[in-house]
């Protein structure tokens, strides 16, 4: 594995031929020697997540915005990848200067920035800091997890069904090939306009191609950079 794109972007080329996966922008989670596990991000389905659960009388109004995104073509849980610090596990970027230690799944070995979770009324913790990375992303499928964050406007939250999965070295082969470009996993693109994702995502990188070459070069449309 020569590239960790562990928390980052995988934005399908226009060369990429699986179908599965046309104009598909993917966040990914984990991406190790076992191979790689990510969630498409640009995939809305008619499916509403409140259809799933039984809402009581004092749950409150639930979210506008919670249809369920198609995450890939292999069959898996009902997620919820969100910003919400505190529900679920972060997921964040791999960074190569961090300890060796081994990192689950769902888990990141970013350091520094501390979260503090504030007080709601309709939760049970409380407050609460955690000392980690600021990551883009957290993840979760506890059932508990997922009816809270129906009942949370303030938080951005896509609900997914199924995941895209790649064997050992798979993806790496793909990268190798050209079928995706890598781009940095902002959370203001990965819980943007699903309509959009994928033209900005694509537009993001070939400015940072073009910067690279040109450094100080300007870009008229300061909603793409």
């Amino acid at each position: 594995m020569k590239v960790n794109v562990t928390g980052r972007l995988l934005i399908a080329s226009p060369y990429l031929s699986d179908g599965n996966f046309l104009r598909s922008v993917v966040f990914v989670v984990r991406h190790d020697v076992e191979g790689a596990f990510g969630l498409s991000i640009n995939r809305p389905t008619d499916r509403r997540f409140r259809e799933l659960v039984e809402m009581s009388s004092t749950d409150g109004q639930p979210r506008e915005d919670d249809f369920i995104f198609c995450g890939g073509p292999v069959q898996g849980p009902l997620l919820a990848l969100h910003d919400l610090a505190g529900v679920g596990e972060p997921c964040g970027p791999f960074d190569p200067n961090a300890p060796t230690d081994f990192v689950g799944p769902m888990e990141s070995n970013l350091q520094g920035t501390k979260h503090v979770v504030h007080d709601h009324p309709m939760e049970s913790w409380g407050s609460m800091s955690i000392e980690l990375g600021n990551p883009p992303a957290w993840l979760t499928g506890d059932d508990d997890h997922l009816r809270i964050l129906l009942r949370r406007p303030d938080a951005r939250v896509k609900y997914v069904s199924h995941y895209s999965g790649w064997g050992p070295q798979q993806l790496d082969h793909e990268l190798s090939v050209g079928g995706w470009l890598v781009g940095e996993a902002d959370p203001e693109l990965v819980f943007a306009d699903p309509n959009e994702i994928w033209e900005r995502a694509v537009k993001r990188c070939g400015q940072n191609i073009l910067a690279e070459i040109s450094p100080g070069m300007k870009f008229g449309d300061p909603t793409l950079n």
